[in-house]
């Protein structure tokens, strides 16, 4: 019994074609050799120091707008001072709700009233 990869190497039309002649061979090396050895001493130095000034200032502005968005220092400390204790959180049902990559939806329900 053939395997898949029997299969594939079976179906493979290019194990049956012929290899490339010398000429084409030593024509397709020329043109590799020449090509890295004209390499543009112009493209070597410039797009380097910008891309990264360009990443630079991307960061800082995503930073900058980040910053704006959140709510004020003050406004946090406010809102853990103001919830619940935890005796009245701990008698509630809570919930952890999230979504896998895949898509599936997973609830959990804890119960403070659960006993083994």
């Amino acid at each position: 019994m053939k395997d898949v990869g029997d299969l594939l190497r079976d179906g493979d039309p290019i194990a049956r074609e012929g290899g490339m002649s010398d000429a084409d061979i030593s024509r397709m090396r020329r043109a590799v050799v020449s090509a890295a050895n004209h390499e543009s001493a112009m493209t070597a130095w410039w797009p380097r120091p910008i891309l990264i000034a360009a990443t630079v200032a991307v960061t800082i502005v995503a930073g900058v707008i980040v910053g704006h968005r959140l709510p004020p220092r003050d406004a946090a400390i406010d809102d853990i001072a103001s919830a619940p204790s935890s005796r009245t959180v701990s008698a509630e049902r809570r919930q952890l709700q999230f979504a896998s990559p895949g898509g599936t939806r997973i609830i959990w329900v804890f119960d403070p009233e659960f006993t083994p």
